[in-house]
């Protein structure tokens, strides 16, 4: 029993390890977007590759987790959840650098009248993922707290729907009066959609966190 603890302390280490890892990548993405913004695409691809670095060492904490999964970290009932929250969290680096190499790669020249759309898009999905974090630092400290925050994280992730289909709406408006045109428009709604798809992931990420507290609970 002694061991089992200690494994699940070292889990729980590495989970917060992993969820900043994550959060760093997310930080990443909204320097990349700064670039993006003033058209600097040798800084953009520098950055995305930055964000690749931090995505891949999440992935190596998340294998050091596993590891101890299967050395018998957390009883069986809890594992499972356990292991597929971290499967989620890792999902949201995996999205962040989608979204930074997808912006290298289209190589388009951003219209900067979308420029305060794009940060209030980028801004609500960094404070979806900071609630993600603390949610997940809270499992080893108060479950409660780490309930609410997953509600949180629900609540926020709704913001940054608002804010995708404001966008995209306007993309679609904008091309249709030929304000912009067609390649902007689609590489600028593949940015959205992935950029969203960030918060969708954080969500996916929180809605474990629920179950994982019915059953400590319980």
């Amino acid at each position: 029993m002694k061991n089992l603890f200690k494994r699940e302390s070292k889990v729980e280490e590495y989970s917060k390890d992993h969820v900043e890892m994550v959060y760093q990548c997310v930080n990443r993405l909204n320097l990349l977007m700064e670039y993006f913004y003033e058209n600097d695409f040798e800084s953009i691809e520098k950055t995305a590759h930055e964000i690749a670095d931090l995505e891949h060492e999440a992935d190596v904490i998340r294998r050091k987790m596993e590891i101890e999964f299967f050395n018998g970290a957390f009883l069986p009932f809890d594992r499972e959840d356990r292991i597929i929250l971290a499967e989620e969290v890792d999902s949201v680096a995996d999205m962040t650098e989608e979204t930074g190499f997808g912006i290298c790669l289209s190589r388009i020249n951003f219209p900067i009248n979308y420029k305060t759309d794009f940060m209030e898009l980028t801004g609500s999905v960094q404070n979806t993922v900071s609630a993600l974090k603390r949610c997940i630092e809270l499992l080893s400290e108060d479950l409660g707290e780490a309930l609410k925050k997953a509600h949180e994280v629900e609540s926020l992730e709704d913001v940054v729907d608002k804010i995708e289909r404001k966008i995209l709406r306007r993309l679609y408006n904008d091309y249709k009066k030929d304000e912009i045109d067609i390649l902007t428009h689609i590489e600028l709604k593949s940015t959205v959609l992935r950029i969203g798809n960030i918060a969708d992931r954080a969500e996916n990420a929180s809605d474990r966190v629920p179950i994982i507290v019915a059953k400590r609970k319980g």
